[in-house]
């Protein structure tokens, strides 16, 4: 599955200490090899949906578990476990908007592949409690105590389309924590103006928002809030009357999660959102040349929501990366590589 040339390197180091001193867990760099493979390649799993498989979807929302824990600051962290109860951990961050419940779309091939799929509610969704001093560093602290709580030494890390910041934040903060770390249809730091650069236009209009006007984009966050809680069909049809093509083959899989998923993420009347959305074009707290953990980048060539650019940016920046640009698919590339990404958190946990 994977073509990997790997070479021993030196570890980058740094004189600065302002990004490590965000960092609410101390940093402590470990020497890995460099995994510089990088293949543009057509998925074997991008396939016609499968009745048995939309059936499996479909009660892997019944099936879900949701537990939570008290932080030490007395929030409350919530999360779905999904897949083998027993298997090998994945601590899975979803994108925005969306609560744990999106982390279903995993449910039957982490099943599979023995994986234990546990999919967090982030701060402000779902079960979980806003945070008033969000920050990409502090979500690491909240997932170190999470992994105590389970009594996990090691796990593996994964994050989708927004969750990919937080899944790197993650993979810096906390990374004697983590076999490896995935990311899938990944945002870059949103500051760097080539983030909007092939963007659809009803992203540029929300990262310009977040970054020029965050009362307004607090407004349209309320509106879409409004929308999701009092018109669901409506919201969700408009949602799809927009998908590019590369999109529109991922909707069956898709399409039974979105809304539960996004109305849990904006019940709030879509603050938390706003919030996360404004954190994104801020500074993360943390270079990516300093990510110590080996990062798994997955893209697909046509993404309008987060373009491959950005990818090819992380790429060149992120010390030990292994990508895995998807040609002719787009955002929802997780949907239709789901069972390779599952199988991937299996093998690279010892």
């Amino acid at each position: 599955m994977w073509s990997s040339a790997v070479s021993m390197v030196e570890p980058r180091t740094s004189s600065r200490v302002g990004p490590h001193e965000l960092c609410p867990v101390r940093y402590r760099p470990r020497v890995y090899p460099r995994l510089s493979a990088s293949t543009v390649e057509r998925s074997p799993t991008a396939k016609p949906v499968e009745p048995r498989l939309m059936r499996a979807h479909h009660r892997s929302m019944a099936r879900a578990q949701r537990d939570s824990i008290t932080l030490q600051d007395g929030r409350r962290l919530a999360w779905h476990e999904f897949g083998a109860p027993d298997g090998v951990p994945c601590v899975y961050t979803p994108g925005t908007p969306a609560s744990g419940l999106a982390g279903g779309l995993y449910h039957a091939p982490a099943r599979e592949a023995d994986v234990r799929w546990i999919s967090v509610d982030k701060p402000g969704c779902g079960h979980s409690d806003r945070d008033p001093h969000r920050s990409l560093p502090g979500y690491a602290a909240d997932i170190a105590e999470l992994l105590d709580h389970l009594g996990f030494e090691r796990v593996v890390a994964a994050g989708e389309s927004g969750g990919g910041p937080h899944t790197l934040a993650v993979a810096h903060c906390i990374p004697d924590r983590l076999h490896a770390t995935v990311v899938v249809a990944g945002l870059g730091p949103a500051q760097d103006p080539s983030v909007r650069a092939g963007m659809k236009r009803d992203n540029r209009v929300l990262i310009t928002l977040a970054q020029r006007a965050p009362w307004l984009l607090r407004l349209q966050m309320r509106m879409l809030a409004r929308q999701v809680r009092t018109r669901p069909q409506r919201w969700a049809e408009s949602m799809r009357g927009r998908l590019p093509d590369p999109d529109q083959r991922a909707w069956p899989l898709v399409a039974h999660l979105l809304v539960p998923a996004a109305r849990e993420a904006l019940q709030d009347g879509g603050r938390s959102a706003a919030d996360e959305l404004v954190m994104f074009t801020r500074p993360w707290g943390f270079d990516l040349a300093d990510v110590a953990t080996p990062v798994h980048l997955w893209h697909g060539t046509e993404d309008a929501n987060v373009p491959i650019a950005v990818a090819e940016a992380m790429r060149d920046a992120l010390p030990h990366v292994d990508t895995r640009f998807v040609d002719g698919e787009g955002h929802s590339l997780g949907a239709l590589v789901r069972d390779d990404l599952a199988a991937l958190v299996r093998d690279v946990t010892p």
